[in-house]
């Protein structure tokens, strides 16, 4: 059955992040709650074996809905920015009458990296990123992606819409809400499904309020599962075995499919897009490399069997070892590696024996399809990540420690087997854990082991150099960073990371000039511009810091940091208005950002709105009481206007808060101040 041209077919989209299809009730999981998930399954029509392309939030979701391969996409790793030559899901419905919104969960998806395009709304007001120049994801719970979407859908029930909900709850770390960690306890990856699934029953139950569901196309998928320890992993990211590739997938809608089916045979995720088009009878997208599934739901057959493509070269990218590649049929999976991988699928589901050795004609058939499928899926863009060479003395240094052996993959560089390294990422995972958990002198002694192990691995000098910072050892973490580049481990996050450094240390020049290389490297990394903004600024160039301040914003329109220093640059300009206006903009985006706060109320103050300009303050410290600037601007204005018990109360806070090696000059006038004020009000220090 397909809607006639004439009707309007709503789409939603449900993409829940991390979700491994046998950890949900209708996929036959018995130990977990999942009645809405459920409900969908049972009514409608699902695909007992979808798989993703590649185990990573933005890649996968990339080749969700353009309906193309990471091949093609080009976006291989979380952080890279889709190109605008290839067109969404969301440009396509848009330029079709519909309306179109997003809300997603965390930052991997932000709209910096190009997934907002076709979106009339593209929510991901989830916070400032990076606010404590953390390297976690910023990220919402579900009820409060939920709330955003239905106001919008509530919005256009008359309209004809596609919305894209994105839940990121059950990535880790898993925190699910008191009541259902009480419930999952120890298991709390299966905490967070229960709980994403009580919001998925939330939202269905307005959609059958508003009478909705009759006319609306749902699809819930996931980007990706979760390893859960199989195969040494303990999350997802490295390998491409089915643990973080099986995905649910299920098209659900009552005059549709008003019986429940089931459709065997394999699915990915580049099927999707093509399989909405055709439902909603629209032209078909010729880039696209996915096949529609309409007609294999009207039958209710067995796809047609083909091989599926899969990837991870995420740990080339950011630890130096080898990509992996490979294709999965349903009764086979090979996997291109240092060591190759292939595995009997019908008698070994759980890829635990490698057959390599004993079905080497199997193998190396398999190997032929993958190289041809690549030669002809990939884009001349995406193809470059493959190539980046290992120079001579990093593979050197990778032999002497035993990680590489003599076979090649297929990009024909020498790295070590990620089967080999699994272990060191565990022990790099437990380093962060430490670090995370406010254990900074035992995650440095991991790193340190991490690091000895393999000079090489890039991430690892990134977030070593982060933990070294938060312990306040700053020129230790500067060393380091320039250590790694020293070596030729030369990303972009990297780069920028020793620019921000150098700037707190007050190095302007050479902030500076190693931020305009990192731009230059890659000048879609928002990042960067905001750095170099500041660098600038502080530097004394403050229309130059203005313009980069603009150039972040134009990546990222919710950049809340960064139009929180715009705000700061027209401040300093004397633009009055536009810095008021700017940092309201930042308060919208984060109203939790205290910083902003700040900012405003010294543009009142100065246009000379003092009463606005003490309000603004005061719920700048009610935020975080620990902002040495707003204490400092209280005191001084309560001050001038004689209030001194007040300006000593704010003036001891600053004192307490201000670090001395950033606010050391200041620290030393208002101590003075603090005394004569206690002589002169003959108070004592307010504790």
């Amino acid at each position: 059955m397909f809607p006639a041209a004439s009707e309007a077919y709503n789409l939603l989209l449900i993409t829940v992040d991390t979700l491994r299809a046998d950890h949900l009730g209708v996929y036959g999981y018995n130990a977990i709650k999942t009645p809405a998930i459920d409900r969908l399954g049972q009514g409608g029509m699902l695909f007992s074996r979808a798989f993703s392309h590649v185990p990573l939030t933005l890649p996968s979701h990339c080749s969700l809905l353009t309906g193309t391969l990471p091949l093609y996409h080009g976006v291989r790793d979380n952080g890279y920015r889709l190109p605008a030559a290839t067109a969404t899901l969301a440009e396509i419905l848009k330029k079709s009458g519909y309306r179109t919104g997003a809300f997603v969960g965390a930052f991997p998806l932000d709209s910096r990296f190009g997934l907002d395009r076709g979106f009339d709304v593209y929510d991901d007001l989830y916070g400032s990123k990076n606010a404590v120049r953390d390297l976690s994801f910023v990220e919402r719970k579900a009820d409060d992606v939920n709330r955003k979407a239905l106001d919008w859908i509530g919005g256009r029930r008359n309209d004809k819409f596609f919305a894209w909900i994105h839940y990121f709850d059950p990535h880790a770390p898993y925190e699910p809400p008191s009541s259902f960690k009480e419930e999952y306890r120890g298991r709390e990856y299966d905490g967070e499904i229960a709980y994403t699934d009580s919001v998925i029953g939330k939202l269905l139950a307005k959609l059958d309020e508003w009478r909705l569901t009759d006319r609306t196309i749902i699809i819930l998928t996931a980007d990706h599962g979760e390893a859960l320890g199989e195969h040494q992993e303990a999350t997802h990211g490295i390998f491409i075995y089915d643990a973080t590739l099986y995905v649910p997938l299920i098209f659900f809608n009552p005059s549709l499919w008003p019986a429940h089916g089931v459709v065997s045979g394999q699915a990915g995720l580049i099927d999707i897009a093509p399989t909405v088009l055709e439902l909603l009878r629209l032209p078909a997208e010729p880039k696209m490399q996915g096949m529609s599934l309409a007609s294999v739901m009207k039958k209710r057959t067995s796809r047609p069997g083909g091989a599926q493509y899969i990837e991870s070269v995420a740990a080339m990218m950011d630890r130096n070892w080898a990509p992996l590649q490979g294709i999965r049929t349903e009764e086979w999976k090979y996997i291109d590696a240092p060591q190759p991988e292939l595995y009997d699928l019908r008698n070994d589901p759980g890829e635990t024996k490698n057959v390599y050795d004993r079905n080497t004609d199997q193998a190396r058939r398999m190997r032929e399809t993958l190289q041809d499928l690549i030669r002809s899926s990939s884009s001349p863009a995406a193809s470059k990540v493959l190539q980046s060479a290992v120079d001579k003395e990093t593979r050197d240094k990778l032999a002497s420690l035993g990680y590489v052996s003599g076979r090649t993959t297929g990009s024909g560089e020498s790295r070590p087997d990620p089967k080999t390294m699994i272990a060191l990422d565990n022990l790099f995972n437990e380093a962060i854990n430490a670090s995370e958990t406010g254990n900074l002198e035992t995650a440095e002694r991991i790193y340190q082991d991490v690091l000895k192990k393999q000079p090489t691995f890039t991430v690892g000098y990134e977030y070593a150099a982060y933990n070294l910072y938060k312990m306040g050892k700053l020129d230790e973490a500067i060393a380091l960073l320039k250590k790694a580049l020293a070596q030729n481990l030369t990303t972009t996050s990297l780069i920028s990371r020793l620019g921000l450094y150098d700037q707190e240390a007050g190095r302007l020049e050479e902030s500076i000039a190693i931020l305009e290389k990192a731009i230059k490297q890659d000048p879609n990394y928002a990042e960067a511009y905001n750095y170099l903004g500041v660098s600038y600024f502080k530097n004394g160039r403050t229309a130059d810091a203005v313009a980069s301040f603009k150039k972040a914003i134009a990546l990222d329109p919710d950049y809340a940091l960064a139009l929180n220093n715009l705000g700061n640059g027209y401040l300093a300009l004397q633009d009055y208005d536009s810095s008021e206006q700017t940092y309201k903009q930042a308060i919208a985006v984060d109203p939790a950002l205290a910083a902003a706060y700040n900012g405003w109320g010294a543009a009142s103050y100065r246009k000379g709105l003092t009463d606005e300009a003490l309000s603004h303050w005061e719920k700048s410290l009610e935020l975080d009481p620990r902002q040495p600037d707003t204490s400092y601007n209280l005191g001084r204005v309560h001050l001038r206007l004689g209030h001194k018990k007040e300006a000593l109360k704010f003036f001891e806070l600053f004192v307490r808060t201000a670090p001395a090696q950033k606010y050391q000059k200041d620290l030393d006038e208002v101590r003075g101040v603090i005394e004569r004020l206690k002589k002169e009000i003959g108070g004592k220090a307010h504790s």
